[in-house]
């Protein structure tokens, strides 16, 4: 059976998915606003050890129909690698229709069309990408080492072979009175990128973040519900992307769960939020989570 190292993370959209953890922590792991990864020492798997591990499991159960490649940032590793691991996945879950990972900008800048346009053969068909903000200002601040234009790169090499792209943004980010300056560029980028899914979560200080420590030291005073819903407002009120566009706020650290598709839904999602906003009628902390 599949073995993991340290705690082993994946979209909301993947829990029926096979987790196969090719890689452990995240090679980049300098973002202030995150701890998911900081106990790793980023190191890929042992590619043997694994594949046993995997036919042990396709033994067990062979019938997921989705499969995603774990950790932070699979597509760090090289498209022989990749293209490997997949083909074993193929070969042991004959039933499986898509595989998915996380991946950065960079890993996917780094990728060449035949690239990427081999690893869509092999069955990649998504790619989850933490984009947060479309500030570079911002992006600077949370030490995502990259910038929009690295984004929007990435998002135009995928669109050309056609690997779908689940875009994340994270709301409150820059603190309490920051955040809702940074909307309307988060809105700008995502839509150009004009990606296949746009996912919101709230910040949440995690254990062992940079920002965590910030706000013990009284460096960082994080948004209240209100400036959260805010933010999405203003995202949804400068969106001009042509879509389609799945968007969802469903993840449990939001206020609210929010779900349509973009550009059609504009009016009624912001609707919902000036609804709550009006009737403080927020998810309470209690049950916020990551």
């Amino acid at each position: 059976m599949l073995s993991y190292e340290g705690k082993v993370y994946r979209p909301p959209s993947e829990w029926r998915s096979l987790i196969v953890q090719a890689t452990v922590g995240c090679s980049n792991n300098t973002c202030t606003f995150c701890g998911m990864y900081k106990e790793d020492q980023f190191h890929i798997k042992d590619e043997k050890i694994l594949f046993k591990e995997l036919e042990d499991e396709a033994r067990a159960f062979n019938g997921y129909e989705k499969i995603f490649i774990a950790d932070g940032d699979a597509l760090c590793l090289s498209t022989d690698r990749l293209l490997r691991l997949m083909a074993k996945l193929r070969e042991l879950f004959p039933f499986c229709q898509r595989i998915g990972a996380y991946a950065t900008a960079l890993d996917v800048n780094r990728k060449s069309h035949e690239d990427l346009k081999r690893l869509k053969e092999a069955g990649l068909g998504i790619l989850y990408i933490g984009l947060e903000t479309g500030s570079n200002e911002l992006l600077k601040k949370i030490k995502k080492n990259m910038k929009a234009e690295d984004y929007l790169a990435a998002s135009e090499k995928l669109h050309q072979v056609g690997i779908a792209q689940s875009v994340t943004l994270i709301t409150g980010l820059a603190g309490a009175g920051q955040s809702i300056q940074y909307a309307q560029e988060t809105a700008r980028v995502v839509s150009q990128m004009n990606p296949d899914y746009v996912s919101y979560l709230t910040l949440m200080l995690d254990e062992g973040s940079e920002l965590l420590e910030d706000y013990r030291q009284g460096r960082f005073q994080p948004a209240g519900p209100d400036e959260a819903l805010e933010e999405i407002y203003v995202f949804l009120d400068h969106f001009t992307g042509k879509g389609p566009c799945i968007f969802r706020s469903n993840h449990a650290s939001n206020y609210l769960s929010l779900a349509g598709t973009l550009p059609e839904d504009l009016d009624r999602l912001k609707g919902q939020i000036l609804q709550t906003t009006r009737a403080g009628a927020y998810k309470d902390e209690a049950f916020r989570r990551l």
